[in-house]
């Protein structure tokens, strides 16, 4: 084997493959094994030159080995030297990690790999070693695997190994998981732990109904308990969309912040293709066992790309926790209807433009303008109509339900209501009716900017009142 044309790659079971290098002749290539300059050293645009302490593993490979076809997989072969228990690269340079008498360890690893274009390091008490480390992290799978604690196993996301320690990674790295790890896994200095230690703001926003493409949950409301909310997405543009398994969760605490709802990173590299007049089912992990979820709201962000122009967009979807047992059982009656409320109306093989999430001088879409939009009769007659179009629905009537529904939508250049959604729910009966309200809505005097129609964010609120008995 050439070796200045391939790269030694150590996967996370901590076994060595050699892939070919990049093409590109100008620069030299670094490998992904561990480096002593930093346990979480940041990724420099810089390479280093590898492939000669690469030579060596290859015919330490051939050496010790089992397989002569695999390279770097030799460290448990039975032909190995017991004294050698790891090796990882420090820059450009090979270190194998040995223990006893270095000066036998050299002579023994020069002799067969006819090279001594490495460096040795001493195994001590104070350190650990690449065999002591896979022994642990092989403890902790085991005992991962018989845990009956549902809330550290759930929790524990992931575990690899660097040069001398393991990281363990936590959906939300706790006091409480830490403790619960050293007392039911192990507690040992090699582990240090990772994951976020608190939830972040996020204020991310996406479009749930545009250009004919609907993201939306089944049910409008889940329990607090669920282990996981479902959607579906539905293309009825005329433009084929690409996906992968990739996902986020934010939820609104009870300030109004929005804020992640940390969940498993880890995600399988898998590409779907949703065509045309498809649908396609997809889930988000809520973790009530580990986050103990409040009532309240909730959004799924999902994103995606469109094929014809390769711009990516983040679809949304906001739903409801509850731990009202009447609001769940009214709102999981049947799931929702999952029909866009928009259109692609753009002409076949002139589509250049995506959703409203990527400006352009064409979709911009403005908050504020010089000119705001206004409804036929100004606001009286908005308020006017909303009353009039109103249809209180009768369960609601029955069960006492009343309250403000705020809702948001986009008035377009021509005047045209589109893409309502709710931002602040009272039950899924009143939620339904005000989307309702809105979709009839004559069109709108289009807001101005410059002199120009402009694209604007409404928001508006619709009560809901039951006359006093």
């Amino acid at each position: 084997m050439d070796t200045g044309k391939h790269q030694l790659v150590k996967d996370e079971d901590g076994l060595y493959t050699v892939e070919p290098l990049p093409e590109k002749k100008d620069k030299l290539v670094s490998v992904s094994l561990p480096s002593t300059k930093s346990e979480k050293q940041p990724i420099t645009e810089e390479p280093v030159d590898q492939r000669t302490g690469q030579q060596v593993i290859e015919a330490l490979s051939k050496a010790y080995g089992t397989d002569s076809t695999v390279i770097g997989d030799f460290l448990d072969s039975p032909h190995c030297p017991a004294f050698l228990e790891g090796m990882f690269f420090d820059g450009s340079t090979l270190v194998f990690q040995v223990r006893g008498d270095t000066t036998v360890a050299r002579h023994t690893l020069e002799a067969a790999a006819k090279s001594g274009a490495f460096r040795l390091e001493p195994a001590t008490d104070e350190s650990f070693t690449q065999k002591q480390l896979k022994e642990i992290k092989d403890i902790i799978w085991s005992k991962r695997e018989k845990l009956t604690d549902e809330y550290l196993k759930s929790n524990m996301a992931g575990c690899g190994i660097s040069d001398h320690h393991i990281y363990q990674t936590f959906i939300m790295n706790t006091p409480e998981a830490r403790k619960a790890f050293r007392e039911k896994i192990i507690d040992s200095p090699a582990v240090i732990f990772e994951g976020p230690t608190e939830k972040a703001p996020n204020n991310s926003m996406g479009v749930s109904d545009t250009l004919g493409i609907l993201l939306q949950s089944d049910y409008p409301v889940f329990s607090t308990q669920s282990k996981q909310a479902t959607f579906v997405l539905v293309n009825h543009s005329k433009v084929t969309l690409r996906s992968g398994a990739y996902y986020f969760l934010t939820y609104e605490d009870e300030r109004g912040v929005w804020r992640d709802l940390p969940i498993h990173g880890s995600f399988l590299d898998i590409g779907y293709i949703i065509e045309p007049g498809r649908t396609r089912h997809l889930s988000g992990s809520l973790y009530p066992e580990i986050h103990h979820n409040k009532p309240g709201r909730y959004r799924f962000f999902y994103p995606v790309t469109f094929t014809d122009t390769g711009r990516k967009a983040t679809l949304m979807a906001e739903f409801k926790l509850t731990d009202n047992p009447q609001e769940l059982a009214e709102g999981q009656k049947e799931k929702r209807l999952a029909v866009p409320s928009t259109q692609d109306n753009r002409s076949a093989g002139t589509i250049t433009t995506s959703v409203p999430e990527v400006p352009t001088d064409d979709n911009h879409l403005f908050q504020v303008v010089e000119c705001m939009p206004e409804f036929p009769g100004g606001m009286k007659g908005c308020m006017d109509f909303i009353q009039k179009e109103m249809r209180y629905p009768e369960e609601a009537k029955n069960a006492g339900i009343q309250g403000r529904v705020h809702l948001q939508f986009i008035i377009e250049k021509d005047g045209t209501p589109a893409q309502p959604r709710i931002v602040r729910s009272v039950h899924p009966l009143l939620d339904k009716e005000a989307l309702r309200i809105i979709r009839q809505m004559p069109k709108w005097t289009p807001g101005k900017q410059d002199g120009r129609p402009q694209r604007v964010l409404y928001t508006i609120p619709i009560q809901f009142r039951l006359p006093k008995s």
